[in-house]
């Protein structure tokens, strides 16, 4: 069974491949990876839509339905025709089945790799549950605000060997609403989310070889 040491190493993989193949040893990549993490939970958030109070449709979008068939899963050429089977979903209508657990491994990405970038232990990877309290709404909002206070220079008036301190502690803050957000909220288990990163990071991967 899979568990969250294997996904940090997993990550650690990844980050060196990166890093060596698109020449980047020696740079700072605290700053971007902490916007990519916004970005992706802004993503989480859009797919969630429970936040949409003008919207008629505020459920989660746990499916998208196949472009090619338009979710039928086949395909009619006339009134008097055969269906065919649609390849593209293999019959199913379904093009992707859980885009809100997909968007969330996204951030899952992103968490370790800050993780390995403030030299974190594993130890720092677990959070009790009992620590996230609140609707999903300030969740959402808190996340946001902890992985921001990540960055250190948003420390400027700190002594330098205090500035890693307030980050992990911003760090820590912030996986613990990811985590309540996963399991409370969202309703995924950590073999649901450890299956779903592994498929994503075999995708990564392949990104990575073929020049993307």
């Amino acid at each position: 069974m899979l568990t969250l040491s294997d996904l940090y190493e997993k990550q650690k993989e990844l980050d060196a491949r990166i890093i060596k193949e698109k020449g980047l040893e020696g740079v700072d990549l605290l700053p971007n990876t902490v916007l990519a993490l916004q970005v992706e939970i802004a993503e989480l958030a859009n797919e969630w839509r429970g936040f949409k109070h003008w919207s008629n449709n505020r459920e989660p979008r746990r499916e998208v339905k196949c472009h090619a068939c338009r979710g039928r899963g086949y395909f009619e050429f006339g009134a008097d025709a055969d269906k065919e089977h649609c390849m593209y979903c293999e019959g199913s209508g379904v093009q992707e089945k859980d885009p809100l657990l997909e968007e969330y491994v996204d951030c899952l990405h992103f968490f370790l790799s800050i993780a390995r970038q403030l030299d974190l232990p594993e130890d720092d990877l677990y959070i009790p549950d009992d620590m996230v309290e609140g609707e999903t709404v300030v969740l959402f909002t808190e996340l946001l605000h902890n992985v921001g206070m990540i960055n250190g220079h948003l420390f400027l008036y700190h002594e330098p060997e205090n500035i890693r301190s307030h980050q992990r502690e911003h760090f820590r803050g912030a996986l613990a609403c990811f985590y309540g957000l996963g399991e409370q909220r969202l309703g995924f288990t950590f073999e649901q989310i450890a299956e779903a990163y592994m498929a994503k990071n075999a995708v990564n991967h392949a990104r990575q070889s073929n020049g993307y």
